[in-house]
């Protein structure tokens, strides 16, 4: 499986991610050799010095390819194919590398890291790609040529285009295992994501830079060096709009892992590795629509963000008024509209309790049809729990978020958004109040929007109901008891189900 294609899947490293039937062998052998190694400490020199050899002979056959410029020139095809099977098998080491990258001690991981950007240098990837070309283009009648040609189709076909981007998120991947394992645990590392595991907290050493050999100012910004490069380099050279699908997917993932690398850096050095840097680049990628329809680059974005406020506080502020205005605004699929969700409750934890009822007015206010009022603080009707006598009659400061609507589908799917923003951030308040409070907002918009809404603000209600306090559950009883008698009088049979104990 790919590694964000859930939310808060697995992380590329310590397995496998695409397994295909044209693996190369180099995958196989630097994996079984890894793991023969991590247990038996007798030969694990023995593997190493093996593994340097290896890197060596890669370095010195990658400065001797050459690019060829006439595809059927047999001599070009030649050439392409030997520059191919370097290639080849960097990349089946690479993947092996990641999979288990806790064989290296931390300054072997750094060394490795070192080696393999020297690696592939600009001329050794323009020449990869080039070759590769070749291949797909070769009208030689050869049957290794036919071979390698029908090997490229079937990278192509299962969205793992064989050229330079496939070499650079494998190396992203290894900056990656190489950072992660420097902020977390081994053991929490093959269950879950690095990123959500510093959002959990579990599973970080502890303290997080207790092993200042590991994490030396030096090391962190080397590895920040190497993000930076990347980031670099795909921002001057990537012309997204020409590249096909496959590359573009590929693009985004070495993106995202650059990203990643970046934040660990952030979190084991803030000195080392500049905040500023990138909170502007994470800006830029939830400004980029295709970008974040990407789900890999877009929960690394969305939870990035969170993260950065929990190295520096500072940005709380800015990311707590761009994620609900991407809530609202971007269209996301319910899948990033939770992430998004998540990832703002975690950023108003660092905030006060005013910047939280801030947020769920200017949420609530996106729920109010053309005639309705926008939601204030104490407003909620007759019959309403009143917020006020918590919050002493405050009116909401929040801003409202500009909304273009171009019907009512689409009106649909933002306010079914919106309401699962405002359950994701009132239950990780873990507050019984607030909690109250968005119950209450919820509870007046229903039977004002759609049945399918109305459904799903009855049920989030309900969810919410559960870590509230008595109050608030018997407001929203006695609400929900006012709305089953009008549906049972109007044959409402949405919300009939919606109100029944076996579907809340």
């Amino acid at each position: 499986m790919d590694a964000h294609v859930q939310a808060f899947a697995p992380s590329p490293f310590f397995r496998r991610i695409e397994p295909s039937p044209t693996e190369s062998l180099s995958f196989h052998v630097t994996a079984a050799l890894l793991s023969l190694g991590a247990r038996h400490s007798d030969v694990r020199q023995s593997i190493s010095d093996n593994i340097s050899a290896f890197l060596n002979a890669c370095a010195h056959a990658a400065e001797s390819v050459s690019r060829a410029d006439d595809d059927d020139d047999p001599g070009a095809v030649e050439d392409a194919t030997r520059t191919a099977t370097i290639a080849i098998a960097l990349l089946g080491f690479l993947d092996a590398a990641c999979a288990q990258a806790d064989f290296w001690r931390s300054g072997g991981r750094l060394g490795l890291v070192m080696r393999v950007r020297d690696l592939l240098s600009q001329p050794f990837l323009v020449a990869v790609e080039a070759a590769f070309s070749t291949i797909r283009n070769a009208h030689s009648h050869d049957r290794h040529v036919k071979e390698w040609k029908r090997s490229a189709r079937h990278y192509d076909d299962i969205g793992r285009p064989l050229g330079a981007m496939l070499l650079q998120r494998s190396f992203m991947r290894l900056l990656v295992a190489a950072t992660s394992l420097l902020v977390a645990e081994e053991d929490a590392l093959r269950e879950s994501h690095i990123l959500d595991i510093v959002m959990s907290g579990r599973g970080l050493r502890r303290p997080l830079t207790a092993r200042s050999s590991e994490a030396d100012f030096r090391s962190v910004e080397l590895y920040a060096t190497v993000a930076i490069d990347q980031m670099n380099d795909l921002e001057s050279s990537a012309d997204f709009d020409s590249l096909s699908p496959a590359k573009q997917g590929l693009a985004f993932s070495v993106k995202a892992c650059a990203l990643i690398g970046y934040l660990n850096a952030c979190t084991l050095n803030d000195d080392a590795a500049d905040g500023e840097v990138l909170m502007a680049w994470l800006e830029d990628a939830l400004g980029d629509a295709a970008g974040m329809a990407d789900d890999e680059l877009a929960a690394t974005v969305l939870k990035s963000m969170a993260l950065l406020c929990r190295v520096s506080p500072s940005y709380a502020v800015n990311v707590s008024r761009l994620l609900p205005r991407f809530i609202v605004q971007s269209g996301a699929k319910s899948q990033m509209v939770a992430v998004a969700s998540k990832s703002l409750a975690f950023v108003l934890q660092k905030l006060s309790k005013d910047a939280v009822i801030t947020t769920l007015y200017t949420l609530g206010n996106v729920l109010s049809p053309g005639n309705d009022r926008p939601l204030t603080n104490g407003t909620g009707g007759p019959d309403a729990y009143d917020p006020s006598q918590v919050y002493g009659g405050r009116h909401s400061t929040g801003s409202s978020i500009s909304l273009q609507i171009s019907g009512e589908e689409e009106s649909s799917i933002i306010q079914g958004n919106v309401v699962q923003a405002i359950c994701e951030i009132a239950a990780a308040s873990r507050d019984e109040k607030i909690t109250g409070l968005a119950q209450s907002m919820l509870a007046q918009k229903i039977v004002k929007l759609s049945s399918h809404l109305d459904a799903r603000i009855i049920t989030g209600a309900a969810a919410l109901g559960l870590s509230g306090g008595q109050a608030e559950f018997r407001y929203l009883l006695k609400r929900y008891s006012t709305v089953a008698h009008a549906a049972v009088l109007e044959n409402r049979e949405g919300i009939l189900h919606a109100v029944s104990p076996s579907h809340t």
